[in-house]
């Protein structure tokens, strides 16, 4: 394996792929793409630009086929190309792309699935359109996959740190306290990532649900913990600024 930082190198491989898929179509595609660039490591802005690629030459028809082939081949790289490829598509079909970022975090084996997919569809979605996507991650926590989860939380840890209004932090922080007595490592890890950024960026809508916050009932230490680590990063970087 070897390591893969210019974009000249990457557009060489790229276009590979595109000639294969132009002759021989998607299968040839998509085992140029494994043989070359999902085979090495890859920046992933660089892989970005290739999903950009793919989603502009290849017909929309066939988008979702290209995605289920690379999502087969389980490589770290290919999450990236199905983000961004599903993050395309969400003006083309919202359900859908919803729908498929779903089922591939759900068949998730390791942490970083969750959070790569995660970030570029759940948490782009919820940046863009918050009014449509909240009822969806409302929906989506209460999915019986760990993974899917841990996947939403990634996704507004993303939509925060990028800006998303402060009315719409504080309703999906509503989501975030149903899962403060969470006992799933996985789901911690993702709820706990949104939650300390939350804090950080927005620590008056911690104030805001103090009472929730801390019921022993209701959020588990954990939970106040990652809080607590975002509240000091608040004021950590407001210090700097003066």
């Amino acid at each position: 394996m070897k390591t893969i930082t210019r974009k000249s190198e990457v557009k060489i491989h790229l276009e590979k792929c595109l000639t294969a898929y132009h002759s021989d179509g998607l299968n040839s595609c998509v085992s140029e793409l494994n043989d070359t660039l999902l085979s090495n490591k890859v920046k992933f802005p660089l892989l970005e630009f290739c999903a950009g690629a793919f989603y502009e030459y290849l017909p929309k028809i066939e988008h979702i086929q290209l995605c289920d082939q690379i999502q087969s081949l389980r490589t770290e790289g290919g999450n990236v190309i199905l983000g961004i490829m599903l993050q395309k598509r969400l003006a083309d079909d919202f359900k859908q792309s919803l729908h498929k970022t779903t089922e591939y975090v759900a068949d998730a084996d390791v942490w970083y699935i969750c959070d790569i997919i995660g970030e570029r569809v759940f948490g782009f979605s919820l940046l863009h359109q918050p009014e449509k996507t909240i009822p969806e991650i409302k929906r989506l926590s209460h999915h019986p996959v760990n993974w899917v989860v841990r996947s939403l939380g990634a996704g507004i840890h993303y939509a925060i740190k990028k800006g998303l209004h402060r009315d719409h932090v504080a309703t999906v922080f509503k989501i975030l306290l149903s899962k403060a007595d969470a006992k799933d490592k996985e789901i911690k890890q993702g709820i706990g990532w949104a939650v300390k950024t939350t804090a950080k960026f927005h620590p008056d809508i911690i104030d805001q649900f103090k009472d929730e916050i801390y019921n022993t009932d209701e959020a588990a230490n954990w939970f106040r913990a990652k809080i607590a680590i975002g509240l000091n990063r608040h004021h950590y970087a407001k210090r700097n600024r003066s």
